[in-house]
C-alpha cells in the first residue's frame, strides 16, 4: 500500500523549492585562460567553467564526507544543516542584458516568468521513460528562473565570483575585471554594495607550491581586498586518467536553455570529469560556502536588522507613523507621492530605500532557513507596501507570507507530530492563505498581466499544503483547497494556450495526474484496513437453530469511504485521456495501476468497460496498439 498511488512525494517538491528557488544565486565570470585550462582537464572543448561549477552547487547530490553547514540566526541560535545549495549562474551583466533584451520597451510593463508555450513544447519533446516522474520535471521548470526583478530579490546575486588561472592570469587582470564590473550601470533597485566579490583560482597542483599560493593570495588581499579560494587540479592526459565521474549539465537549467539544448540535438547532457578534480571541486565549493558566503549573509542580515528593521519596530517610529496618518489625513493622496520612494512608472523601490532593504532582509533570512523570522518581516513590510500602493510588492510579499508560514509549519526538525489546533488552522486558512491568494492573483493577473507568477505561486502553495497534510495527517482540512488551486492552474494554462492556437495536452495531463495522486494519497494506510485475525464464532442464543454447515464470509480488506479512491481514479482517467492523444502507451500502463482499487484492470464485461465509456476506450486502444501484453477478455 505504501506505493499506492505512485507519484512525487510533496517533501521532494519542498526540497526542490529550497534548492532551485530559495537558494543563493552566485554569478560567475571566468577568464578565457581558466576556461581553456578546465576544458583540457575534462577533455571537452565546448564546456565552460560555469557549466562545470553549476552541478556542484547542489551539495545534496555532490557532498563531501561529513558535510555540515553552520548557520546562526538573529537570535544567535546556531543550527547545523546537512546541505546548503547554491545556484551558479551567468555573470550579472549577462543576466541583466538578457532581461533587458527580452523586454520590448523600458516602460512599466513587466516580463512573464516563463513562456507557457515553450513549457508545453519542452514537455512534449522531453525524453522520458514510462516510470519517470514528469510532475517533478514540470515543477522544477516552473520554479527555476534567473530573471532579475525588483520585487523578488531571490535572483539578485549574493556573490560575484571571478575565476582565473594561476599560470596565465595576473592580479592586474583580476583588478581590471573587478573595475569593469563595478563600473557597469546596474538597475537603480540593485545594491552592488551588498554583493560579495570573491575569486576562484584554478592551478596545476603538480606545478605550483604552497608558498607561491600564499604569496598570490596575500597580493590579492592587499591590492584588491578580495578573498581567494584555490581549486587544485592534478592535470592528467585523458587516456591516463584512472577513474572518472559523470556530471549532468542540465542542473538548474531554465526552459529556454533546455529547448536550446534539445534543438542542437548533438549536445551531450553530461560530461566526464576525473575523480581527483571532482573531489577538489566539492571541497573548494564547500569551503567557499561555509567560510565566505554564509558569514557574509549572516553579517548583512544582522546589520539590516539592527539599523533598518529595529528602528522601524520601535514605539517611537509607530507613534510618528500614527501622527502622520492623523494630521495628513486630508491630503494623504497628495502627500503620499512626495514621501514615498516607490517609482510608479517602473514599479520599483530605489536600492537605498528601507523598503527595498527590508525586503532583501526577509528574503535572505528565508534562504538562511530562518522561516519564522522571515514571515514576521514580510508581514511587517507588507503594510508599508500597501500604504504606498506598490501593488507588485504587495502581491509578492503576500506570496512569501504564505510560503514562509507553510515552510515553518512543515519543518520536520521543529514539529513533534502534534497538529495545530482548529483555531490555528482556521487563521492560517481563512485569514492568510485564501485572502492573500485571492488578492495576489487579482494583482498578478488583472493589474499587471503576470499570469505566470500567479501560476507559480499556486503550484508552490499546493505542494506545501500537501506537506502539511502529510505531516499532520489532515487531508480533510486542505483537500478541497488543493483541488481548487490545481483546477485553476489547468484553466489558466488552457486559456493561454488556446488563445495561442495550442492545446495544453501535456501540462493538463501532468496536473490531472497530480490531482489523482492527491486524492489517492489521503492516509492510504489508515483508509485500507486489513484484519488477519481469525473470526470468532458469534455467541449462540438458546432456543434458536444454528446451521453447522453455514459458510461464514472471510474477512477481507475494506476501504473506508473517506479514501476517495473513485475521485482519484476519475482524475487519473482524465490524465490518461490526454496521454492517449499523445500515444504515450507505456506511461498509460503505469497510470492504470493507480486505479486498481476502483476498477478492474482487465477488460471484463463490467459496465465501465463498455466501448462508449472512457475506461473501455482506453483498454481497447491498448489492446489494438499492442503496446502492452494483451488483456484477457472475460467471457460473457
Amino acid at each position: 500500500m505504501s506505493s499506492y498511488p505512485m507519484g512525487l512525494d510533496p517533501y521532494v517538491s519542498r526540497q526542490c523549492l529550497l534548492h532551485h528557488m530559495y537558494s543563493p544565486l552566485v554569478s560567475v565570470h571566468s577568464s578565457p585562460a581558466a576556461d581553456a585550462f578546465l576544458q583540457s582537464v575534462v577533455n571537452a572543448a565546448d564546456t565552460s567553467v560555469l557549466s562545470i561549477l553549476k552541478p556542484y552547487g547542489n551539495n545534496v547530490q555532490y557532498p563531501i564526507p561529513n558535510q555540515s553547514f553552520k548557520i546562526t540566526n538573529n537570535q544567535l541560535i546556531t543550527k547545523n544543516y546537512p546541505s546548503f545549495p547554491v545556484r551558479f549562474d551567468f555573470p550579472l551583466q549577462d543576466l541583466l542584458s538578457i532581461a533587458s533584451s527580452s523586454s520590448s520597451d523600458h516602460s512599466s510593463s513587466l516580463q512573464q516568468l516563463f513562456s507557457i508555450s515553450s513549457l508545453e513544447r519542452l514537455l512534449k519533446e522531453l525524453p522520458f521513460d514510462a516510470n519517470d516522474d514528469l510532475y517533478l520535471a514540470f515543477f522544477n521548470k516552473v520554479i527555476t528562473s534567473n530573471s532579475i526583478v525588483a520585487f523578488h530579490t531571490f535572483n539578485h546575486p549574493i556573490s560575484q565570483i571571478f575565476v582565473i588561472d594561476y599560470a596565465n592570469d595576473s592580479v592586474d587582470y583580476l583588478r581590471a575585471r573587478i573595475v569593469e564590473f563595478r563600473n557597469y550601470r546596474f538597475p537603480p533597485f540593485f545594491q552592488i554594495n551588498d554583493l560579495l566579490v570573491h575569486a576562484f583560482v584554478v592551478y596545476d597542483e603538480n606545478a605550483v607550491g604552497a608558498s607561491e599560493l600564499a604569496a598570490f593570495e596575500a597580493d590579492v588581499n592587499n591590492k584588491l581586498s578580495v578573498a581567494v579560494t584555490f581549486i587544485p587540479v592534478v592535470f592528467q592526459e585523458p587516456e591516463k586518467s584512472a577513474s572518472q565521474v559523470e556530471i549532468l549539465v542540465n542542473q538548474n537549467s531554465t526552459i529556454d536553455e533546455d529547448l536550446q539544448r534539445i534543438s542542437f540535438g548533438s549536445t551531450p547532457d553530461h560530461f566526464m570529469i576525473p575523480t581527483s578534480v571532482d573531489r577538489s571541486l566539492r571541497g573548494s565549493i564547500h569551503q567557499f560556502i561555509s567560510q565566505q558566503l554564509i558569514p557574509h549573509m549572516e553579517k548583512k542580515v544582522r546589520l539590516w536588522d539592527d539599523q533598518i528593521l529595529a528602528p522601524k519596530r520601535s514605539i517611537t517610529n509607530r507613534f510618528f507613523s500614527a501622527s502622520r496618518k492623523l494630521f495628513n489625513n486630508n491630503n494623504a493622496s497628495d502627500h503620499q507621492a512626495d514621501t514615498s520612494s516607490f517609482n510608479y512608472q517602473e514599479n520599483y523601490y530605489h536600492k537605498s530605500s528601507p523598503e527595498q532593504s527590508i525586503r532583501k532582509l526577509a528574503d535572505w533570512s528565508l534562504i538562511l532557513k530562518d522561516f519564522k523570522y522571515s514571515y514576521s518581516v514580510y508581514d511587517l513590510i507588507k503594510k508599508d507596501y500597501n500604504n504606498d500602493k506598490a501593488w507588485i510588492y504587495v502581491a509578492s510579499t503576500q506570496e512569501m507570507c504564505i510560503i514562509s508560514l507553510l515552510l515553518v509549519q512543515t519543518q520536520l526538525a521543529n514539529n513533534l507530530g502534534v497538529s495545530p489546533d482548529r483555531n490555528t488552522l482556521r487563521r492560517i486558512r481563512n485569514d492568510i492563505i485564501e485572502p492573500y491568494l485571492d488578492n495576489l492573483s487579482y494583482t498578478y493577473k488583472s493589474r499587471l498581466n503576470l499570469k505566470t507568477y500567479n501560476l507559480r505561486t499556486l503550484l508552490v502553495v499546493v505542494e506545501l499544503l500537501q506537506c502539511m497534510c502529510s505531516t499532520f495527517k489532515m487531508y480533510w482540512w486542505w483537500i478541497d483547497l488543493i483541488e481548487k488551486y490545481l483546477v485553476k492552474c489547468v484553466q489558466e494554462f488552457d486559456a493561454h494556450l488556446i488563445a495561442s492556437n495550442q492545446s495544453s495536452q501535456v501540462i493538463k495531463a501532468i496536473i490531472y495526474e497530480r490531482l489523482g495522486f492527491v486524492f489517492g494519497k489521503i492516509s492510504v494506510e489508515s483508509m485500507v484496513q486489513i484484519d488477519h485475525q481469525e473470526q470468532e464464532k458469534p455467541p449462540e442464543e438458546e432456543g434458536l437453530y444454528h446451521n453447522p454447515y453455514k459458510i461464514r464470509p472471510k474477512r477481507v480488506p475494506y476501504i473506508v469511504g473517506s479514501g476517495r479512491f473513485r475521485k482519484s481514479s476519475t482524475w487519473y482517467l482524465l490524465s490518461i485521456k490526454e496521454w492517449l492523444a499523445l500515444e504515450k502507451y507505456d506511461h498509460i500502463k503505469v497510470l492504470l495501476s493507480n486505479i486498481r482499487y476502483s476498477f478492474d484492470l482487465e477488460l471484463t464485461d463490467n459496465w465501465y468497460n463498455r466501448s462508449d465509456l472512457l475506461l473501455g476506450i482506453i483498454k481497447r486502444r491498448l489492446v489494438d496498439q499492442d503496446k502492452v501484453p494483451p488483456l484477457e477478455v472475460a467471457s460473457s
